[in-house]
């Protein structure tokens, strides 16, 4: 019996723990990849490669964070990796690798009932650095103009604030969102608010919120991993690259 159990017990050395017995992969960081992303394919990703994961949406910034703590397995960005280092410390020149996964565009929204169609890049960062504060400016109604940030820990406002406002501060009055469908709410209601935020979220939300055209604004969506992603990992950034995954994303 003694002997049996040493074979055992050697053979489990050798092939390791089933995968079945291990826990999830911990992801954390922006809520546009993971609700967008990560969640309508989510059942998808672990038929296919047999990997859990556990994702959640505090912000691509606190996402990274988690991830030099080593609290998770992988951060979740909605913005450029060169955009994330200011922002979170975190070393340029070292093991963090970004996996680009979508490419996403951020619209401007504002209310249905606001007359305003179109605004130029210019006009777009008079608005959110608070030069320009009344919609007659843009073509609009005469009244003031409400704008709608997303919060220092999301991606997109650092995607804004570099491809918008090409690194000038926001208006000191912006409303500061917790969610991007929070966002879309204040927006819904208010015929003088504006807010910057991925299409995904403006199409879920449909019916709600009048998309305003902009010149693209297009940035990419990825997992930043540490070191070279492990074999689970890579096999989630796989499929999420393929096109059987993109067709579920929103």
């Amino acid at each position: 019996m003694k002997h049996i159990l040493t074979i055992i017990t050697m053979l489990f050395a050798l092939v390791g723990p089933h995968p079945a017995l291990a826990g999830p992969l911990l992801i954390s960081g922006s809520s546009t990849v993971q609700k967008l992303v990560v969640e309508p394919a989510h059942r998808a990703l672990e038929k296919k490669t047999g990997v859990m994961i556990d994702s959640s949406g505090p912000g691509t910034m606190n996402g990274v964070k988690a991830l030099m703590k080593g609290e998770v397995s992988a951060a979740l960005a909605s913005c450029p990796l060169d955009l994330i280092f200011p922002e979170t410390g975190l070393p340029t020149v070292g093991t963090y690798q970004e996996h680009v996964i979508h490419q996403d565009t951020v619209v401007a929204i504002v209310h249905p009932g606001n007359k305003v169609k179109a605004l130029t890049l210019a006009q777009l960062a008079g608005i959110h650095s608070g030069k320009i504060t009344n919609w007659k400016d843009v073509g609009g109604p005469d009244d003031r103009i409400v704008v709608v940030v997303p919060p220092p820990s999301a991606g997109t406002r650092a995607f804004i604030r570099d491809a918008v406002l090409q690194g000038a501060a926001f208006a000191d009055k912006a409303y500061v969102t917790v969610t991007d469908r929070e966002a879309v709410d204040i927006v819904a209601k208010s015929p003088i608010a504006i807010a910057m935020l991925s299409e995904g979220f403006v199409r879920t939300g449909s019916g709600k919120v009048k998309t305003v055209k902009t010149p693209p604004l297009k940035r990419q969506l990825s997992i930043i991993t540490k070191d070279a992603p492990s074999p689970e990992l890579k096999a989630v950034i796989e499929f999420l690259r393929s096109k059987e995954a993109k067709k579920l994303f929103r």
